[in-house]
């Protein structure tokens, strides 16, 4: 939104009076006039509200392009400037061009600015009054939903299907199947083919009868190299990229001949695309089966199976008026009795389409506060709905409207987020931890909370919640780790954000076509996301002189040569974003004083990188930093302290920073992940960052034994340390050196005795435990009464563990329970029964079981509820 655009360019100039002073000095009255119309302008912007939007049409999207264009216009002027005045601190620049600054701001204002701000239809947009004040992000009643929590998706009416399915899943093939059999769901868009697999692929049932289950996704472009590959990752923790097309075909055969498995492959759209799935799957029907997805009769008949493909229906009235309850109050028992008909009415109107009755769900629920007013909201959307629902046999155009319809009840402030979305290639999981660093780094997040981080966070579930956003997975402690979107609502972000210059896809659909667009047209696109063929565009060397961000989801490109990386530098001078950890380079020859503006920066696995150079402290708004590294160790060659602006760093390695005693603190930095031990040890690296929130420690622990490093982290929540090499830990830290406020804790590879953890037991605010790897060692455990009084959740992997004692007392909020490769433990303690939620267990003794079990029966008396009992069968 323009509104955003503005808001970001007036923070830069903040952020750049503060750190290039030199530009204050040469053109201090300039900025300042126009960080003053900036603001009286985003004031306008403010004022101009979703109802202009309605209201205006198209008038008002131009008019908003057009301020867009010339506040990312002000922002070239400024970088360019910016860039300059960097350039002319560094020793190797011989020439700095004159910086003409003044002159071309004051032009900017006179010939851009000033005619905006006069101009009448901002008085006429501004003046326009709302549809609903309920659209308003700063609403006391959105806040109080908003506390609400995310539930799992309703499945109405194919409960039949998914009962019918499952059997089939379950049951052997008959003797005469050819090969592996095959079992498959076809519908149009939005009918909830996925939804039905994964509920299929979910199900206890079929988690405990296929021990190896594997989820792909197809889609309509697809590399079979990609299908390939996922299928092994989850069968072998082997680099298996260097192997040819058919190598991995074979390999998968090899490795599914051995297990029990159930392959889901969602939305398939080809015959090729099936043949491609086909050749990595063994010839026998053994003992696996595969689920698949699809739009075409001709796909599904295609695939070896000797019953029909399953065809998804429409719902019917009644499923879909249930459907739409429980999308907008969870239940069917709440629906107010003055609007049934108008309930009933709207879904009849959705045609028994799931995903127009989960949208347009999303929207009333949006409008069922202040009860006075729900009614007469409520028929505006009946009145509007045939509009968007009758296509006339055009199902994908009236879903397209549907989300329409949705998108306009989103605040400003959210939707350049959703439509960033667009930017991912079809059905991709998105990490949400990158997703919202990434927006952070655009510039989409005004810090209204504590963090631009939980604001981001916040954005995300409000689009969850509104059903335009789907969480994918989540932790053991319910946080959303990754999500996705479906491919209709991409495709309508894809275009909605190209109307708006948000963004610009470069496709190639095969190697032999070109690029769509040109690349040659591409320089005047703010942001560029490549899918495929990434290589052809970087040997291309295209220029992008207004470029900000480059977004690189080509997957498994090998081998590249280091100068296509260092032509990108070159090309796109005035990058924010570079995110190209999918690319393996050769070798990393990046000059960071190249991309003086950068605020993310993603790179992918290479055998001999192993550091960043002294220069990337020359990158004055770098916020986050994340490397993808074979090395035990990465270093980077620059005090912490001149990173002033860096908030987060993540990669598997421990890193190593230079460090000089007399530079400042970086009171921004939240996220250290994965610091070495040798950095930790005389503490000079933590001591500039008094703000830690989450920190990695790897390497040799018994160099930390006796630091008192971490005591002084007030903010640190979450820790991880990592014993590398495993070497055993005669002793470790004591209770008063841990961080006073530390609640998540996991412990790789220690091999401290068990005794130790009572060490462990007093701390305060500890939550989550987990001893990975041997983290332990010893026979038995004891849990003394009073320890661990906070623990919610303990995980132990890896453990020669045989006797685990738990006295009255202790561990008395303890509700997730996940024990795995504990060979040796005889019982789960039964006094656990009290408050377990959840239980799960893989490769224990069958004596373990059998306590898991007792505890299951003892908890059915219980009045918290039933126990959930998950026990990992051996393959």
């Amino acid at each position: 939104m323009a509104e955003a655009a503005v808001s970001f360019f007036i923070q830069n100039l903040n952020d750049l009076a503060r750190h290039i002073p030199n530009l204050q000095r040469d053109a201090g009255n300039e900025l300042r006039g126009l960080k003053y119309e900036l603001e009286k302008l985003q004031a306008k912007l403010e004022d101009a509200s979703a109802a202009s939007s309605v209201s205006h049409g198209s008038e008002f999207r131009d008019w908003e392009n057009r301020i867009r264009e010339v506040i990312y216009e002000g922002e070239d002027i400024i970088d360019d400037s910016a860039t300059q005045e960097l350039a002319a601190g560094i020793r190797y620049k011989l020439y700095v061009q004159k910086n003409d600054l003044t002159a071309r701001l004051k032009k900017f204002r006179t010939k851009q600015i000033h005619p905006i701000l006069n101009d009448p239809n901002i008085v006429k947009f501004s003046s326009a009054p709302s549809s609903s004040a309920l659209s308003r992000s700063d609403d006391p009643t959105r806040k109080r939903r908003q506390a609400l929590p995310l539930t799992d998706k309703i499945v109405v009416g194919f409960e039949d299907v998914i009962e019918t399915l499952i059997k089939n899943v379950i049951e052997p093939p008959p003797v005469d199947t050819p090969g592996v059999e095959v079992i498959s769901i076809i519908g149009m868009a939005g009918l909830g083919k996925t939804t039905v697999a994964w509920k299929i692929f979910s199900d206890p049932q079929i988690e405990h009868d296929f021990p190896t289950r594997i989820w792909i996704v197809v889609s309509q472009q697809y590399k079979q190299r990609n299908i390939y590959l996922e299928i092994l990752k989850k069968l072998t923790n082997q680099d298996l990229s260097s192997m040819s097309d058919e190598e991995l075909a074979g390999k998968s055969k090899e490795y599914l001949t051995q297990v029990k498995f159930l392959l889901v492959v969602d939305d398939v759209w080809t015959n090729e695309a099936w043949d491609a799935i086909e050749a990595a799957l063994p010839m026998d029907k053994g003992k696996g089966k595969v689920l698949m997805t699809c739009r075409e009769d001709n796909v599904a008949n295609c695939a070896r199976t000797h019953k029909p493909p399953h065809h998804l229906r429409f719902l019917k009235p009644e499923e879909s008026w249930e459907l739409l309850q429980y999308e907008v109050y969870g239940n069917v028992t709440e629906w107010p009795e003055d609007s049934r008909v108008i309930g009933r009415s709207i879904s009849e109107k959705t045609g028994g389409l799931p995903l127009a009755i989960v949208v347009i769900g999303g929207i009333l629920k949006e409008k069922t506060y202040p009860p006075e007013l729900r009614r007469e909201e409520w028929l505006k959307v009946s009145d509007r709905t045939e509009e968007y629902f009758m296509g006339e046999g055009k199902e994908q155009e009236g879903v397209a409207k549907i989300i329409a319809l949705s998108y306009d009840t989103v605040p400003y402030s959210l939707r350049d987020c959703f439509l960033y979305f667009g930017v991912y290639p079809n059905n991709m999981e998105i990490s949400v931890w990158n997703l919202t660093r990434l927006w952070i780094a655009e510039g989409f997040i005004k810090e209204k909370s504590q963090s631009l981080e939980q604001d981001a966070l916040e954005n995300l579930k409000e689009l969850i919640r509104r059903n335009l956003v789907m969480a994918s997975k989540r932790n053991r402690r319910g946080e959303v780790k990754t999500c996705r979107v479906h491919d209709v609502i991409r495709e309508f972000c894809k275009k909605k954000a190209n109307d708006e210059n948000l963004f610009q896809l470069i496709s190639k659909p095969s190697k032999q076509e070109p690029f769509s667009p040109d690349v040659d047209k591409v320089n005047e696109s703010r942001r560029i996301s490549i899918h495929s063929h990434a290589v052809d565009f970087l040997e291309k060397k295209t220029k992008g002189p207004h470029t900000r961000s480059f977004l690189c989801f080509s997957k498994h490109e090998t081998n590249v040569h280091s100068s296509s990386l260092k032509s990108t530098a070159e090309a796109f001078e005035q990058l924010r974003i570079l995110e190209v950890s999918e690319i393996k380079f050769q070798k990393y020859d990046l000059k960071p004083h190249k991309l003086k503006h950068l605020r993310y920066i993603s790179l992918g696995a290479v055998e001999n990188f192993q550091s960043l150079p002294e220069s990337i402290a020359f990158l004055w708004s770098l916020q986050t930093i994340v490397i993808d590294t074979s090395h035990h160790t990465f270093e980077i060659k620059a005090d912490v302290g001149d990173l002033r602006r860096l908030r987060h760093v993540k990669t598997k390695a421990g890193i190593v920073f230079t460090c000089r005693k007399k530079s400042e603190p970086n009171d921004n930095l939240q996220t250290l992940n994965t610091l070495s031990a040798e950095s930790c040890k005389d503490g000079e690296v933590l001591s500039k960052t008094p703000n830690l929130q989450t920190l990695g420690v790897c390497g040799d622990l018994n160099s930390l034994v006796e630091t008192t490093c971490f005591r002084n982290l007030n903010y640190l929540t979450k820790m991880k340390m990592i014993n590398l090499p495993k070497t055993p830990l005669i002793r470790f830290l004591a209770k008063e050196n841990f961080p006073p406020h530390l609640k998540i804790l996991t412990l790789s590879a220690t091999n401290l005795e068990w005794s130790y953890l009572s060490t462990l037991g007093p701390l305060p605010h500890l939550e989550v435990l987990k001893l990975k790897d041997n983290a332990s060692k010893g026979d038995e455990w004891k849990v003394s009464p009073g320890d661990f009084r906070k623990i919610q959740y303990l995980h132990i992997d890896r453990s020669n563990l045989s006797i685990w004692i738990v006295e009255d007392g202790s561990l008395p909020n303890l509700t997730t329970l996940y024990l795995n490769n504990c060979e040796r433990l005889h019982a789960v303690p039964l006094n656990l029964a009290k408050t377990l939620q959840t239980l799960e267990l893989g490769l224990v003794p069958m004596s373990a079981i059998l306590s898991a079990e007792d505890i299951f029966k003892e908890s059915k008396t219980r009045q918290c509820g039933e126990l959930k009992l998950n026990i990992v069968p051996r393959t």
